[in-house]
């Protein structure tokens, strides 16, 4: 059976159950408090829901108790008064975080804690401050890497409370992110897996010197594969009980046959990287299996 270990719905989803089966498993992600007011209704036997926040959306929450204003002022960086000012406008009230996860987490509903993690690129969108569609122009605005690490450890915690798995985004700081997980999780057996990522071999050598079975790295087409022979040569470093697959698609806005073929791609390229003898789909299942129990 094909997986797809890391995947998404968009923003304004309205997609029914029945156009959201298919014929492969799925951990679906949740990234802001909005995708999981619609993922947590879902029924589908072949979705594994997930529960977290995307770093770009860690800016909509607050772990203090303080006006719009302040909060805002204290985790964002900028060095236009004016375009911050035109941000506040836009950007809604801060969420409690920890109010957030007491009345929405359902640990009978989550199988893995995520989308979540840290991002030093990510900037503000201008006209909304937070990603609906994809594609808005971005302001200079970032941020706080110490806010976005506050969030990200709180959901580590979450994670390690429940027994949980967690799905991790890591962009130009995997140094910070492996501090993180080395103090947040390795400690508590936490498996975690690692998705599209983009670290250098050696980093990930470390990765998995230090987590052992305990480590996933899923690879996608748009990313891993990007430069094949890229991807080959990561195919071939990783630990064959690493290796997970993923579209990082939302799946409400691309049919089961589009997805489908990402995924066979993946696994066509990881069996020419690998000895063509190994069934790369039933690898993949067993990891993910592991992973998520």
């Amino acid at each position: 059976m094909l997986v797809d270990s890391h995947c998404h719905l968009s923003y304004h989803c309205s997609a029914t159950d029945e156009q959201l089966r298919s014929d492969h498993l799925r951990c679906v992600m949740s990234t802001n408090h909005n995708d999981w007011q619609v993922l947590k209704k879902i029924k589908v036997d072949e979705i594994k829901r997930s529960f977290g926040i995307h770093p770009w959306y860690s800016h909509l929450f607050t772990l203090k108790h303080i006006d719009k204003r302040s909060h805002y002022d204290n985790i964002l960086e900028w060095k236009d008064p004016d375009e911050f000012n035109s941000m506040i406008e836009v950007l809604p009230d801060p969420i409690h975080l920890d109010t957030y996860i007491a009345q929405e987490y359902d640990s009978q509903l989550v199988t893995v804690i995520g989308e979540i993690g840290l991002d030093k690129l990510f900037r503000l969108p201008k006209n909304t401050g937070f990603y609906v569609r994809g594609g808005e122009p971005l302001s200079r605005i970032k941020v706080k890497m110490s806010h976005q690490v506050a969030v990200f450890k709180r959901f580590c915690q979450l994670a390690r409370q429940y027994g949980k798995s967690v799905s991790i985004h890591g962009v130009k700081c995997h140094g910070l992110l492996y501090d993180v997980c080395h103090e947040e999780l390795m400690p508590y057996n936490v498996k975690i897996c690692l998705h599209s990522v983009t670290a250098s071999l050696d980093t990930l050598q470390i990765w998995i010197k230090e987590y052992g079975r305990s480590v996933f790295f899923s690879l996608s087409k748009w990313i891993n594969f990007k430069d094949l022979n890229e991807g080959r040569n990561l195919a071939k470093m990783l630990p064959l009980k690493c290796i997970l697959t993923e579209t990082d698609f939302p799946i409400d806005k691309f049919n089961n046959n589009q997805l489908t073929d990402q995924l066979n791609y993946i696994c066509s390229q990881i069996t020419s990287a690998l000895d063509e003898t190994i069934d790369v789909y039933q690898l993949v299942y067993t990891n993910f299996c592991r992973f998520i129990e």
